[in-house]
């Protein structure tokens, strides 16, 4: 009976031991060994531009021949803007009524470098002139013009649906006192001698 519980005993040091060696790392070093106290210890180097997640490997291009640029130049497509390509030239001189909150009419002078707009005019409000500047943007159909009063210290924000020769849409007015003001505009492309 005594052989047999030596066994036994035998049997479970043996096994707890070789769990314990299966969780032991022979690479690890305890921490108090890798420590010296000699001036030419061991620094540890921070880099500020390293990747936290390391990931690197995965966000590189596994194939050069993929890319946007590549496609492009193998289809011969021409740059793609992110906007689809103008249909209207909004190049030239327009006349614009203003409806609601503050009636006038504005005479612009507009040039177009894609879907980019600006130019300058002039507007009429209760029988005075002042100066604009232009700029703006188109998107599809509609063009989004914001047109300064510099003398006045105005904002007109508008937002006009293109057509042929001819705008329509709706308007924000802004002051420098902090009013503002809404309504509609509509106009037409006029020749350069009117």
């Amino acid at each position: 009976m005594i052989n047999k519980l030596i066994i036994a005993w035998a049997v479970l040091v043996l096994c707890l031991t070789m769990q314990a060696q299966a969780q032991y790392d022979p690479l690890e070093m305890p921490a108090d060994m890798r420590r010296t106290e000699s001036s030419d210890a061991e620094k540890v180097i921070i880099d500020p531009y390293a990747d936290p997640l390391g990931i690197d490997a995965l966000m590189r291009q596994i194939d050069p021949h993929h890319t946007s640029e590549y496609l492009d130049k193998i289809s011969g497509r021409e740059y793609l803007s992110p906007f689809i390509s103008i249909s209207q030239e909004l190049q030239g001189y327009w006349t614009l009524d203003l409806f609601g909150g503050m009636p006038g009419r504005m005479d612009l002078m507009l040039v177009q470098n894609r879907d980019a707009v600006f130019g300058r005019g002039s507007i009429s409000l209760a029988g005075g002139f002042s100066s604009l500047s232009a700029s703006g943007w188109t998107a599809k159909d509609l063009l989004y013009l914001d047109l300064v009063d510099v003398e006045a210290m105005m904002l007109y924000r508008c937002s006009l649906t293109m057509s042929k020769d001819f705008l329509s849409g709706s308007y924000n007015a802004y002051d420098a006192q902090g009013r503002s003001w809404s309504g509609t505009l509509q106009g037409g492309r006029r020749a350069m001698d009117q």
